[in-house]
C-alpha cells in the first residue's frame, strides 16, 4: 500500500508566498476598479448639475447667480439701501437649482427671506426657518471618492461641488459662470466688489463658447484642524489658505498678466514648513463644502466656489491685501478645486459635458478655461 506524501514546510511556505504575491497584485487592481466606479459616479453627479443649470436657464432666461442678493433678517448686521437689516449669509446657487435636481420638496420649504442658517452661528444659532432643509443631505452633491463624512462646522450635511467664479482677477474679476448680482458700485451691501462682469446673463454672455468655459468642479470637504498647519502636514492643502507676503490686484486687463504670474509662482513655491492662515485673533476651520446652502461672495468664497488661478489639487493662497483678511477665500485669492481622484479633477463645462482635467495642466490653459468672456483661443488638444 502506497503512503500519501504530505506537504513539507518549505512547500507550504512557497504556496503561502505565492498567494501573498497574487493578493498583492490583485488589491491595486481592485482598488483601481473601485476608484474608477467612484469617478464615474462623480462624473454623473456633475452632469446632473450641468443639466440642472441648463433647465434653470431655459425657465428663467439666465444662469443662476452665485448667491442670492441678500435677505431681510432681523439678526443681520448690515444695512441695505432701504434701511433694512440684511443677512450677510444669503442662500447660494445650490438652493436655486434644487428644483432642477429633483428636489422640489426641499425647494418649496426654503424661506428666501432668511439666511441658510449660518447667521449668528455661535450666538444666535441656526435660523429655524431653513434648518429642516439644511439638515437634509442631497446625494447628488457628494463625490463618492470623498473619504470624510463630517465637516468642520454645521449640522453634518455637506457638498463636494463648487462653482467657477473665473480666472485670475488680475485680468478681470468675476469672469466665470456663476457670479454675484449687481448692487450699488463699487461694493454692494455686503462688501462684495463688483464690476461689469457681475449680474445675470444667459448663453449669449459666454462669448468664449460654452464648450471651453468651466462651470462646476470638485472640492474636498474642509475639516480639522482649526489651528495653523504646515503645508507638508496636510493632504488637503487646497482647503486651507496660505497667506503670501505679496498683494494681488484686479481688473487690469492684459496688463494683469505679469502680476498674476508672480502671484501664481509665489504660491506654488512656498515651502512645506509654511503654515496656513487664520483669522486674526480667532480660530478658523477650513469650510469648503460646509453648510451646503450657505454662501458669502464678499469674503467666504470657499464655501461654494473656486477659481482658475493655481492648478487643481494645489494649495490655496491668500493675497496680502485681501479686503477682509480672511482665510475663507476672496475674489483676488487663489482658490483651487480638489479631489481624491488620483492625478486630477472632473470639470463640468458650460455646455454640460464633463471632462477629466489633469493637475499638471499648463497654467495658461487653466486660466483660459476659467473665463467666459476673455477672448482666448483654446485648442481642443491642450487639456
Amino acid at each position: 500500500m502506497k503512503s500519501r506524501r504530505a506537504f513539507t514546510l518549505i512547500e507550504l511556505l512557497v504556496v503561502v508566498a505565492i498567494i501573498a504575491v497574487l493578493i498583492a497584485l490583485l488589491l491595486p487592481a481592485v482598488q483601481a476598479a473601485r476608484e474608477s466606479a467612484r469617478r464615474a459616479q462623480c462624473t454623473n453627479n456633475l452632469k446632473q448639475l450641468g443639466l440642472a443649470m441648463h433647465n434653470y436657464m431655459t425657465q428663467m432666461g439666465t444662469f443662476p447667480p452665485l448667491v442670492s442678493n441678500g435677505s431681510f433678517n432681523v439678526w443681520g448686521n448690515t444695512y441695505g439701501s432701504n434701511g433694512l437689516y440684511f443677512d450677510p449669509w444669503p442662500l447660494d446657487w445650490t438652493a436655486s437649482l434644487l428644483g432642477q435636481l429633483d428636489q422640489m420638496p426641499l425647494y418649496n420649504q426654503l424661506n428666501w427671506y432668511v439666511s441658510s442658517g449660518w447667521a449668528g452661528f455661535g450666538s444666535v444659532g441656526w435660523d429655524p426657518q431653513n434648518t429642516s432643509v439644511l439638515s437634509v443631505q442631497v446625494k447628488t452633491l457628494l463625490c463618492p471618492s470623498e473619504n470624510l463624512t463630517r465637516p468642520a462646522i454645521g449640522p453634518g450635511t455637506r457638498k463636494n461641488y463648487v462653482a467657477n467664479i473665473g480666472g485670475p482677477a488680475d485680468f478681470y474679476a468675476w469672469s466665470g459662470m456663476l457670479v454675484p448680482l449687481k448692487n450699488n458700485p463699487p461694493f454692494d451691501y455686503s462688501g462684495v466688489y463688483w464690476n461689469q462682469n457681475v449680474g445675470t446673463f444667459g448663453a449669449e454672455g459666454v462669448t468664449d463658447g460654452l464648450t471651453n468655459t468651466a462651470m462646476f468642479s470638485e472640492s474636498l470637504i474642509g475639516t480639522m484642524p482649526a489651528n495653523p498647519i504646515a503645508l507638508s502636514a496636510t493632504t488637503r492643502a487646497s482647503t486651507y489658505a496660505f497667506q503670501l507676503t505679496i498683494p494681488n490686484y484686479w481688473d487690469m486687463g492684459p496688463a494683469g498678466g505679469l502680476n498674476a504670474l508672480q502671484f501664481y509662482r509665489t504660491c506654488l513655491a512656498i515651502p512645506g514648513t509654511y503654515t496656513s492662515k487664520n483669522l486674526s485673533g480667532s480660530i478658523t476651520y477650513p469650510v469648503n463644502g460646509n453648510i451646503w446652502l450657505a454662501a458669502n461672495a464678499a469674503s467666504c468664497l470657499k464655501w461654494d466656489a473656486y477659481n482658475h488661478f493655481v492648478p487643481p489639487n494645489k494649495q490655496g493662497c491668500a493675497a496680502s491685501n485681501n479686503l477682509y483678511s480672511t482665510s475663507y477665500g476672496e475674489f483676488m485669492d487663489a482658490i483651487p478645486p480638489s479631489s481624491n481622484h488620483p492625478g486630477g479633477i472632473n470639470i463640468c463645462f458650460a455646455d454640460g459635458h464633463v471632462q477629466w482635467i489633469k493637475e499638471s495642466i499648463q497654467y495658461q490653459v487653466w486660466w483660459n478655461l476659467g473665463t467666459r468672456n476673455g477672448g482666448e483661443a483654446i485648442s481642443s488638444d491642450s487639456y
